[in-house]
């Protein structure tokens, strides 16, 4: 097995909880966009709605 003293050790976890904190948030941001993205678009959707139920009249 890799024979690596205790700094090395520290420092490659480090590196680890790092990069495993930008994966989780990229991942959280895509998600937050998507959500985003759709409630705007029912917004619109809504709006659309309403404005043409309101021609009808």
């Amino acid at each position: 097995m890799i024979d690596l003293d205790r700094e090395t050790w520290l420092y490659l976890l480090i590196i680890v909880a790092i990069l495993a904190f930008f994966l989780w948030n990229s991942n959280r941001s895509k998600k937050i966009k998507k959500e985003r993205k759709n409630r705007n678009f029912r917004k619109r959707y809504h709006e659309r709605k309403r404005e043409q139920e309101s021609d009808t009249l």
